[in-house]
């Protein structure tokens, strides 16, 4: 009797050595895990922007203007963030629409990608989400400017 309860004792010592080497060998995982990485400002509106937008609205001064129907916009930005392209399609015919947009051309960014500043000096105040993007921008009223498409504008578009 006394060799069979030497015999459970060492089996009950070498389980619990087992348990708990298994135990120790699993790890908790939050050590080994990479840590995570937060986006910049201008890396997380880059994300947002880098996509095809379709319009929702625009108006002129406060007024709608439904000769834009159609109209897409892309951006695609440098790998520095400080600047990139855009394409646009869908610009109405109308003389002086290409004022407000040109098929394509390059902007200059400030430092979180809020403002971008388009090759022909217009700057644009940009606010976007993963669902819209409102882009807020004035056309100066110069004595060669096509009357029309003067004055402040807001582009309401969606992904």
């Amino acid at each position: 009797m006394t060799k069979h309860i030497t015999t459970l004792k060492s089996l009950l010592i070498a389980s619990a050595c087992f348990t708990l080497l298994l135990f120790t060998n699993c790890g908790s995982g939050g050590d080994d895990t990479d840590p995570v990485v937060e986006l910049t400002a201008a890396e997380k509106n880059a994300q947002l922007l880098e996509r095809n937008w379709n319009l929702s609205s625009v108006t002129n001064g406060g007024t709608p203007r439904d000769e834009w129907t159609g109209f897409t916009l892309s951006f695609s930005m440098d790998s520095d963030l400080e600047g990139g392209s855009y394409t646009a399609s869908g610009i109405p015919s109308d003389e002086g629409a290409n004022l407000v947009w040109s098929t394509s051309g390059t902007f200059t960014a400030n430092s979180d990608l809020s403002v971008l500043t388009r090759d022909d000096g217009v700057s644009m105040t940009m606010v976007a989400s993963a669902t819209a993007l409102n882009i807020s921008f004035n056309i100066s009223d110069s004595g060669g400017r096509i009357k029309g498409f003067t004055g402040d504008w807001v582009f309401s578009m969606t992904p």
